[in-house]
């Protein structure tokens, strides 16, 4: 079937890139992230979210987490509220053994639905894992700011009830 579908979509630009993204994403739910990594456009600063979000996990599931963060952080330099793509920002950072990250990337996925009790608690967790020790100080320090931000917000929605 993706071969005749490739086959009738190769006039169509915008065809072909839908073809090419349910290849990707049938790959991916097939558990071969090689055949899905294969399929990534090679134009990743210019990607839409979608190939940013389908490459993420191809790299991420091939073995090359720190390419698949690479990309999730250009994507969230400009969309810092997607809330789906701090969610797989996370385990890219722990297949990389960064848990301090990892655990920081899935508060910001629950600040950016709004959950900020979630959130909350994933900053607190971050917090307690830097107080045991951490060489990495300016991620611990970006944690306890974020974490007074949504102390904040947690205020405000409680004055707000």
């Amino acid at each position: 079937m993706h071969s005749r579908l490739v086959e009738l979509t190769k006039d169509n630009a915008a065809a072909a890139r839908l073809t090419r993204l349910l290849a990707m994403e049938l790959a991916l739910a097939g558990d071969d992230a090689p055949r899905a990594l294969s399929l990534v456009s090679d134009g990743a600063a210019g990607a839409t979210r979608p190939e940013v979000m389908l490459a993420a996990q191809a790299l991420t599931r091939s073995g090359q987490p720190a390419q698949a963060a690479q990309r999730l952080q250009m994507w969230l330099a400009d969309h810092p509220r997607d809330a789906h793509v701090w969610q797989l920002l996370a385990p890219a950072y722990a297949a990389q053994g960064l848990m301090l990250r990892a655990i920081r990337a899935e508060a910001e996925a629950r600040a950016a639905q709004h959950d900020f009790d979630g959130a909350m608690d994933r900053f607190k967790a971050a917090q307690e894992l830097a107080r045991r020790g951490t060489s990495d100080h300016i991620e611990a320090s970006i944690i306890d700011t974020r974490a007074r931000e949504v102390a904040l917000l947690l205020r405000e929605q409680a004055l707000e009830r």
